[in-house]
């Protein structure tokens, strides 16, 4: 063997030889040293990795998002059917009439008036087009289940799409209804285009 001690066995006695406060400055200086080395080597890797990772994990989360919301689409779909635009103002209006007239003529019913009124309510969406209320005002008079049958018409034609302000009183006649309803339905108003 050498006389001479090795490297290490000499670093080893120089740091025995230290005093303790020294021994605790080479070894915080040691881990300072290490702690750059982590940050200036590893660091800006893991933090790449972690952006990867998170990046990652948004993607699934937009995927489960969408599978949820395809669910609740699909659900929606099944249970009240596909959605569709409201038609122009002009067709719209001459369906909800031609709707009251045609279910008038089912029953017979040819003294009867029926007026259109105003839309009252309009709602823009984000696209910049309107979607307006249109109504149409019933008033007629007829036996007790005719006239419950035809509201119940109304309400099933694709054309109305709700009755408000129905009002039943008994007719002048014995077993009739004078019957006074308004039906609405929904359409495209002026403005830019669905």
């Amino acid at each position: 063997m050498s006389k001479h001690p090795s490297m290490s066995e000499r670093a080893r006695e120089q740091v025995m030889a230290m005093s303790a406060t020294g021994r605790f400055a080479l070894l915080l200086l040691g881990v300072v040293v290490l702690f750059m080395l982590w940050t200036n080597l590893f660091g800006p890797w893991a933090a790449q990795f972690g952006d990867e990772a998170d990046a990652i994990e948004a993607q699934i989360a937009k995927v489960e998002q969408a599978r949820i919301g395809s669910r609740s689409t699909n659900a929606a779909i099944l249970a009240h059917g596909p959605l569709e635009a409201p038609g122009a103002r002009d067709e719209g209006s001459q369906d909800l009439i031609e709707s009251a007239k045609g279910v008038m003529a089912v029953y017979g019913i040819t003294d009867y008036t029926l007026n259109e009124s105003g839309g009252g309510v309009s709602v823009r969406g984000m696209t910049g087009s309107r979607i307006e209320r249109i109504k149409a005002d019933l008033a007629f008079n007829a036996a007790n289940e005719t006239a419950i049958e035809i509201i119940a018409d109304l309400e099933a034609d694709p054309a109305v799409e709700s009755i408000e302000g129905l009002r039943l009183t008994r007719g002048k006649k014995a077993g009739t209804l004078d019957v006074a309803l308004t039906a609405q339905a929904w359409v495209r108003g002026k403005g830019r285009g669905l």
